[in-house]
């Protein structure tokens, strides 16, 4: 309809033009972004550089300044910087930052590509504009190379690892009289390193955890209805594999025999952890609500009851846990009790596509649910905790929206505005919003609306488990 509309020839005009085009502009804007925009975080960059002096195999022991991430992060922030100035004879610090964030960008790019063939194994109409969008969007680009940190890295390897797994089931051969469970199993092979690293990238993609436990589960149950006994052999070799993985990179630097030689343990409960302990960091929650300073202590109560001689405190650290945890599980029995069932009924030969198509979506809606999740109701959130959840909630909303299932347009453009203002909140760390933006700046206003945005999208996750059958064409007497 719009192309009826601009004086172009229809006959010569091929729309895969078009998806080439966006693709060019989605694979360059990254390095168009951190070209002109030049208000990165130099203390985070700084920090990686400092870092970078102290490399070596005893990096943990030996560094002055307090290192904050595990063993994978060191790699590509200190590793990376410490490579930079070796192999490219730079010191100057500007120099070594502006090169570094031209490394994060090409990891931006690479994320838009995983993007659209991520779009595309979910059939998504106009797979390429929606990746398109989904880059532009400041939530998908604010706190990674233009920020210069490693975000974008970590979106990489779950992306890729998620793609992995998904691929192991989603093949159009697999199936109960398919003898060669071998290629499915390479796929789930294949994945479970990249996991490792993605784990070991960031200490808070563990909450990225329940997420891949669902695509494990899922994984599980199809290759069980595919292969029968023959995928036990491919499941324990994946865990193992894993297991093997993610101890290797996890003892790559020393660390003390405290910490078990582990730098994920370190870093959970060493220095570095001091973090969680505060009401928020850089970032929102409902905690800031109480009024008290971001920075004041977490653990200090701000309601007592005292029955008799019985006395307890709830504190922001305790309850915030107990409403993750409490919310986290609610969102799996939903999802066993209304979605799982599907799989367990054997009914996937009968909706192979269909039923790929929304698992996959829903299990990217409880992705984006679980990070949203813990910045809104755990303490010590920093500004940065958001930039895995969006990609994957604005992918499950467009897909659901576009099949019509439960989202209207103002639903989803409710999400989009919410990423919108959350990629303006972190960019205003490091640059200058406009002023007509300056609202976006303000902590307690993101809060809030994230608040809303949660209860909004946890009742819609209700509905979206509730209208499986009627998705999916599903017999009511199925049960």
């Amino acid at each position: 309809m719009v192309l009826n509309r601009l004086p172009i020839n229809q006959e010569q005009w091929n729309p895969k033009n078009f998806d080439i085009l966006l693709i060019i502009l989605g694979i360059i804007l990254p390095f168009i972004l951190v070209t002109f925009l030049d208000s990165y975080s130099r203390y985070d960059v700084g920090v990686f550089e400092d870092w970078a002096s102290c490399w070596g195999q005893e990096i943990y022991l030996e560094c002055p300044t307090t290192l904050v991430y595990p063993s994978g992060a060191l790699i590509f922030s200190a590793g990376v910087i410490q490579g930079i100035k070796s192999l490219l004879s730079i010191n100057d610090r500007h120099t070594v930052a502006s090169v570094f964030r031209y490394f994060l960008a090409f990891f931006d790019s690479l994320n838009f590509l995983l993007w659209i063939y991520l779009a595309k194994m979910i059939h998504l109409r106009l797979a390429i504009v929606f990746a398109f969008i989904v880059l532009i969007i400041p939530s998908s680009w604010a706190g990674s190379s233009v920020w210069g940190q490693i975000e974008g890295i970590s979106l990489f390897f779950c992306l890729a690892s998620t793609i992995f797994f998904l691929k192991s089931w989603t093949k159009k051969q697999t199936n109960s009289h398919n003898k060669k469970a071998w290629k499915s199993g390479v796929w789930l092979l294949l994945g479970t390193p990249l996991l490792s690293i993605f784990i070991l990238t960031k200490q808070w993609n563990i909450f990225s955890l329940p997420f891949f436990l669902l695509v494990f589960v899922v994984t599980v149950v199809q290759f069980w209805t595919n292969f029968g006994y023959r995928c036990i052999f491919w499941v324990l070799s994946a865990l193992i594999l894993l297991t093997l993985s993610f101890l290797y990179l996890d003892s790559f630097f020393l660390v003390v025999r405290e910490f078990h030689h582990s730098s994920y343990w370190l870093i959970w409960t060493g220095p570095a952890s001091n973090l969680i302990k505060k009401i928020a960091g850089n970032g929102f929650n409902i905690w800031i609500f109480l009024g008290r300073p971001r920075g004041s202590s977490s653990l200090v109560p701000f309601l007592t009851f005292n029955i008799g001689n019985w006395k307890s405190s709830l504190t922001p650290f305790k309850t915030g846990l107990f409403l993750y945890s409490m919310f986290i599980i609610f969102l799996l029995f939903t999802f066993y009790r209304n979605v799982l069932r599907v799989l367990q009924q054997n009914i996937m030969n009968k909706n192979l596509y269909q039923l790929n198509d929304y698992l996959i979506a829903i299990l990217l809606f409880f992705h984006g649910l679980c990070h949203l999740g813990f910045n809104v109701l755990l303490s010590g959130t920093h500004e940065r905790y958001l930039y895995l959840g969006y990609p994957s909630l604005l992918m499950a909303v467009i897909w659901f929206y576009t099949n019509k299932i439960v989202f209207s347009w103002h639903s989803t453009l409710l999400c989009f505005l919410a990423a919108f203002a959350y990629g303006c909140f972190v960019y205003s760390r490091i640059g200058n919003l406009p002023k007509f933006l300056i609202l976006l700046q303000k902590h307690e206003f993101l809060g809030g609306i994230h608040f809303l945005l949660l209860g909004f999208l946890f009742y819609l996750w209700l509905q979206v488990c509730k209208n499986y059958k009627k998705t999916l064409h599903i017999s009511p007497n199925l049960d």
